[in-house]
């Protein structure tokens, strides 16, 4: 989780995102948010501007995990009152059982 250069208040900084996203899906996610965001970052990612100011990446992690835990998982009615058809189909998963026995790498498209 730690990294020796780059410290949480970095990735605000456009070099180090220009030079670091294709190594960190982090800021590779930064790229993104600039390249189609504009105006000054503070403003239009109030949320990541706040967790520049973290001291370590470590607790940068706890936190992310604590807000999606709070704010995706924990969240009883992510899909409620919606028409599964032949355009959008609904496939039941397997048992949790056997969930994560066929789980496949990321792939994340290049940022543009």
């Amino acid at each position: 989780i730690a990294h020796p250069s780059i410290s949480p208040g970095d990735f605000v900084m456009q070099e180090v995102v220009t030079k670091h996203h294709e190594n960190y899906m982090f800021l590779w996610c930064i790229k993104f948010i600039n390249n189609v965001k504009r105006g000054p970052f503070a403003e239009h990612s109030n949320q990541l501007w706040n967790i520049s100011a973290v001291k370590t990446w470590t607790k940068v992690n706890q936190g992310l995990i604590k807000m999606y835990k709070a704010e995706v998982l924990c969240k009883q009615p992510v899909i409620q009152h919606f028409q599964f058809g032949s355009m959008l189909s609904f496939e039941p998963q397997p048992p949790p059982s056997t969930l994560f026995s066929t789980a496949t790498p990321l792939n994340l498209p290049p940022p543009t």
